[in-house]
């Protein structure tokens, strides 16, 4: 089994990235739509891998954040939802925001993602209620703060969603630190323009 692909970027399409692994391999592996944009040829990168074979196709699934990984398999467990599916659910929602979507039974946000109906979005909401992993509760100065680096961020010309994912990403990494100068700092490191 293949838990992740560590390379550097050979070859970038829409969809697609081919990783030279250093060993004389290069793999093609599928990744969201949503990572493009954080990926460029010769960058140095760790994708976390899921390798899906069925009938005679084998696709290499890679993604960026471990949390991405363990949101796509949790959707390609859901009856009738497929790698391509998955993936486009991956792109169309960070995974903090899935956890609200299904509690709030938001029939119409699934919906709207390419390749799902009414009835998909129901039984994505049916098998994943509870499955998804509840975050602790953000205080209000968390949150605050939360609020105000992603607000600088896309101040700097950086997209709202990348933006989100970054200080997700910080947060989460940097528990009980409440410096708006050094979380930023480091948020600024992170970010992809």
């Amino acid at each position: 089994m293949i838990t992740a692909v560590r390379g550097t970027v050979f070859q970038l399409s829409p969809g697609r990235v081919a990783v030279e692994t250093g060993s004389g391999v290069i793999l093609q592996l599928a990744v969201p739509v949503s990572s493009f944009a954080r990926l460029k040829t010769g960058q140095e990168v760790l994708l976390h891998a899921v390798l899906k074979v069925k009938d005679e196709d084998i696709v290499l699934y890679g993604f960026l954040d471990p949390e991405e990984k363990a949101l796509f398999e949790k959707f390609v467990a859901v009856s009738g939802i497929g790698g391509k599916t998955a993936m486009a659910c991956v792109a169309a929602i960070a995974p903090d925001e899935w956890r609200l979507v299904i509690a709030a039974a938001d029939v119409a946000r699934i919906s709207a993602i390419p390749g799902i109906g009414k009835k998909t979005a129901q039984r994505i909401i049916l098998e994943l209620s509870g499955k998804l992993q509840a975050e602790p509760a953000m205080t209000e100065t968390a949150t605050r703060l939360s609020g105000d680096l992603v607000s600088g961020l896309v101040n700097l010309g950086y997209a709202p969603k990348g933006a989100r994912e970054v200080v997700h990403r910080v947060l989460r990494e940097n528990p009980g630190r409440d410096d708006f100068e050094g979380l930023f700092k480091i948020a600024l490191k992170k970010a992809k323009p």
